[in-house]
């Protein structure tokens, strides 16, 4: 009952109030056909609107079941392609032919939120976050040793700062801030920005476990 009183309030209030105002026969139409529509998606029990004498039909359920219904296939098709270009990213030998550290850095970002627009969670790309998430770390490390030099003495800091293991990743924040005390000013400017870059991606990948992956 309730339902009926809803669509003849929709349907027929706003064509009294044009009647009133003196409003043409063709906004009359036009208002009346998105009355229909209207309570088309408040009533469940409607599933096809039939307009005019020769039976135009629209199925709005089954219009709405079918836009959901490719989102659901978008997001199985999405899932492995972010999946595997990650882990391309994640296996490539950096120092030689791979993606550089800002070039990561942007395919990281954009491809986990790609995957948080369409709602994707799977056990299988938290892993392939956790393997990227390291790979972006390493590419800091060669910052690292870029900064201090390519030398014995650089490479053993940039390991201290950032230890790269097998099944998990380390991080230390005060190793880099005591040895930035020993670049000149040039350097140490390079120093603090890349500091800054490193602070920013640790707390907007905090949520990711890479512990063992």
């Amino acid at each position: 009952m309730k339902n009926f009183i809803e669509t003849i309030l929709i349907m027929f209030i706003p064509q009294i109030i044009l009647i009133y105002l003196g409003k043409s026969y063709q906004i009359m139409i036009v208002c009346l056909v998105c009355s229909t529509i209207a309570c088309a998606f408040l009533q469940d029990k409607v599933n096809i609107l039939r307009l005019g004498k020769n039976g135009i039909e629209l199925d709005m359920r089954e219009a709405i079941n079918e836009a959901y219904a490719t989102i659901d296939n978008i997001k199985e098709l999405m899932d492995p392609i972010i999946n595997y270009n990650l882990q391309l990213m994640a296996g490539e030998d950096l120092a030689f032919e791979g993606t550089n550290l800002e070039e990561r850095l942007t395919f990281f970002r954009k491809a986990r939120k790609l995957a948080e627009k369409l709602n994707i969670d799977t056990p299988e790309l938290k892993a392939t976050l956790a393997k990227a998430r390291g790979s972006v770390l390493y590419a800091f490390s060669l910052k690292l040793y870029d900064l201090w030099g390519h030398d014995t003495n650089g490479y053993n800091i940039s390991k201290e700062i950032i230890e790269i293991k097998t099944d998990s990743n380390k991080v230390h924040l005060d190793k880099f801030k005591h040895y930035m005390e020993e670049l000149d000013v040039n350097s140490r400017k390079r120093a603090e920005k890349l500091y800054d870059e490193l602070v920013e991606f640790l707390n907007e990948t905090s949520d990711i476990d890479d512990s063992n992956y």
